[in-house]
Parts: structure tokens; C-alpha cells; sequence
């Protein structure tokens, strides 16, 4: 019987170096290494990138809506009562679209039930994009034109300029547990304004 045409080739690990044979094994560090010496494929790979490979981080926007003129608004991220998931917050984005006013958001964290009736975002996507889509997130974004009813804290106050964007990143340490929410509130005491929001985050089981 003739021998398979890849019967001749050689061992996959022939010809590497130690350092290179262990690696590729999963074995790390490999015999001999002293506790000084690291090989140069080390590489570290930010949590968010890490979040976004499992198709465990998302992110998304408001549609533009109006806040001020007599008329407060709001937008929140929401972490849904039942979600089994706490969701770590990576970034938010407030945008204000007006050309002449400046916005004021206040930051709010509290229970999501006490938000009431709201439109919930559709513009949401997984951070990995790929043919096989990444499952629904449990987190969601809602926005909506009235006064802020909300069992919580106010714990900051931002100030948006006109035609700009006020941004941060959180790198995970704004922490939503099931049933609560990450509310920008705009009050209807200033001038109007239009205003999108955005916010990034990824999601984890909660482990009992």
C-alpha cells in the first residue's frame, strides 16, 4: 500500500528550541528558565479585548432625543432583574448635538424597576463582529422624555459644551448587579438640547 503523501514530513516540533516546544504545549515557564528571564511572545491582552473574544462585551447608543425647554429626559444602561449577569461598565459617551447650549447630566445608580416605561435601544452590537453572531446581551439601553423616578444616588454632575462629547472609561469598576441601572439624568429646567448617549460594557454569570 502506497504510504500517505504527509507520511515523510517531519514532527511538528522538530527543529524548535525548548523555549519554543514548551510554549507551544501550553507549558509555561518551560524546564531550565530561571525566574528572571521572560521570553518575548509575553504578551498582555487588555480585559475588554479579552471580554470582546468571548462575545461577552457590547456596546451601543440612544436615538437622538430631546432634553430641557421644560421637558427632562433621561437614558440609562439596565441590567435587567432576572439577567443571572452583573454587567462591568467600561465606557459611556453623552453627545449634545446643539450648536448654542450647553447640557447637564447628572449620574445616577439605583433600581431599574423604579424607572418606569421607556423605549429600549435596538442599537446594540457585540465588539466582535463575526458571521457566527455572538448571543443577545442581557444589558440593555433605555431612554426616555420625563421625570426621573429613581430609588438611588446621585453621585456626579457633568457639564456637556455645545457641538461636543463628554467621555470616559471606567475599565470595569461600575458594576451592575441584576435589577439595577446606570442612569444619565437631564434636567427640564435648561435650554433644550438634543442629546445621544452611548455606553460600552461586557457581562459575567453570576457565579453562587
Amino acid at each position: 500500500m502506497a504510504k500517505h503523501p504527509f507520511s515523510h514530513q517531519p514532527p511538528y516540533f522538530f527543529g524548535m528550541t525548548d523555549m519554543d516546544m514548551y510554549m507551544q504545549m501550553g507549558y509555561y515557564p518551560y524546564p531550565g528558565q530561571t525566574s528572571g528571564e521572560h521570553p518575548d511572545a509575553n504578551t498582555a491582552i487588555p480585559l475588554p479585548t479579552a471580554m470582546a473574544m468571548q462575545c461577552k462585551y457590547y456596546l451601543g447608543q440612544t436615538e437622538p432625543f430631546t432634553a430641557g425647554g421644560g421637558n427632562p429626559a433621561w437614558a440609562a444602561l439596565v441590567n435587567p432583574l432576572r439577567s443571572e449577569v452583573h454587567l462591568f461598565v467600561n465606557e459611556f459617551v453623552i453627545t449634545n448635538r446643539s450648536a448654542s447650549h450647553s447640557a447637564e447630566a447628572q449620574l445616577w445608580f439605583g433600581k431599574a424597576a423604579s424607572l418606569g416605561d421607556a423605549t429600549v435601544s435596538q442599537l446594540v452590537t457585540p465588539g466582535f463582529v463575526q458571521l457566527s453572531p455572538c448571543p443577545q446581551p442581557q444589558g440593555q439601553i433605555a431612554y426616555h422624555s420625563a421625570p426621573l423616578r429613581i430609588s438611588g444616588t446621585a453621585s456626579a454632575t457633568r457639564i456637556i459644551s455645545p457641538s461636543s462629547s463628554a467621555a470616559a472609561e471606567k475599565a470595569g469598576h461600575w458594576i451592575l448587579g441584576p435589577g439595577t441601572a446606570l442612569v444619565f439624568f437631564f434636567s427640564g429646567e435648561r435650554a433644550a438640547v438634543d442629546l445621544v448617549v452611548s455606553f460600552g460594557w461586557w457581562e459575567q454569570p453570576i457565579y453562587r
